[in-house]
């Protein structure tokens, strides 16, 4: 098989100009990769901290096959009063990251989590944590494996952490 540029993958840093997908991805993130599906009623509350608080110097990434966006990751970095559900401590951002259905299981998700771990290192941050619904098991394996350990759960998710 011929490595053609349109399959290759691209991370690029996220900016302003990239609200917008990330959007539509924090969506694809609450309706567990279902664009018809019904938005929690937390929703609007996530979105405040997850998007709304979010800039550019906070990092993150957008994953691009080829002309396609394939998914993202970005960087929330809370505080004991104004904090998303992955919340560990202060200092230790949260990451929120979702990849397109047309790309599940490409190793896309891996390369996010790999390039959001380097990102979270450079900024001094002690660690990264994230929330995983326990009914998405392969997310929860795919998180395990690259060394984050669960620390609490509630509410039917699974909180976890990486530390460096």
């Amino acid at each position: 098989m011929n490595s053609h540029a349109e399959d290759d993958l691209l991370l690029v840093a996220a900016t302003e100009s990239d609200r917008t997908y990330l959007s539509r991805l924090n969506l694809l993130t609450d309706t567990f990769g279902d664009e018809f599906g019904e938005v929690t009623a937390e929703f609007e509350r996530d979105w405040l901290y997850y998007l709304e608080s979010w800039n550019e110097d906070k990092g993150g990434f957008v994953a691009w096959r080829g002309r396609i966006p394939a998914g993202g990751v970005w960087l929330n970095w809370g505080t004991d009063e104004f904090h998303g559900f992955g919340h560990v401590e202060e200092g230790i951002p949260e990451l929120a990251l979702a990849v397109e259905n047309r790309y599940k299981g490409e190793g896309i998700g891996t390369a996010l989590l790999e390039a959001a771990t380097e990102l979270a290192r450079q900024k001094g941050a002690p660690g990264l944590s994230l929330s995983v619904a326990a009914a998405n098991e392969r997310a929860h394996r795919l998180y395990l494996h690259l060394g984050f350990e669960q620390v609490s759960e509630r509410e039917g998710h699974y909180v976890l952490v990486k530390r460096f």
